[in-house]
């Protein structure tokens, strides 16, 4: 069974977005916008750059291989979870920068590199495989 990223991307950028609306409405309400920096992660990382990512395999993407796109997609949701988990634990105070700069740095490197792996399926289309012939079946068996 073929993997839809395009609907994989949607659910979960709109999973992300329903997340950031929310620690938006509970700043708003609470007056403390001391997670003002996870929000904008939240929504910029997970939503956004994930309805993109979408956005381009439905529209741009059409035979991208088998291992790429799977790799990408888990790099991207890797970072971006790894990354607004440690911006949310640094700037709720719960721990320093020292000790969660190894976290929010690897972070930021996955979701480069997951930028990077889509940059390619877009730049570089995947070989397709050749329709087969009746010829070609009927020789084969």
């Amino acid at each position: 069974m073929k993997r839809k990223f395009d609907r994989s991307f949607l659910v979960l950028g709109l999973g992300y977005g329903v997340l950031g609306m929310a620690l938006g409405i509970y700043m708003a309400a609470t007056r403390d916008h001391g997670q003002l920096v996870t929000h904008a992660h939240l929504m910029l990382v997970g939503f956004l750059l994930s309805i993109v990512y979408a956005l381009i395999h439905r529209l741009w993407l059409e035979a991208p291989g088998r291992w790429l796109p799977r790799v990408q997609f888990a790099a991207h949701h890797l970072g971006s979870v790894m990354m607004v988990t440690g911006l949310f634990l640094l700037y709720g105070g719960h721990y320093s920068h020292e000790t969660l700069e190894p976290l929010l740095a690897g972070s930021s490197i996955i979701v480069l590199v997951a930028m990077l792996m889509i940059t390619i399926m877009v730049l570089v289309p995947a070989k397709a495989a050749a329709p087969v012939s009746a010829e070609q079946v009927t020789a084969s068996s």
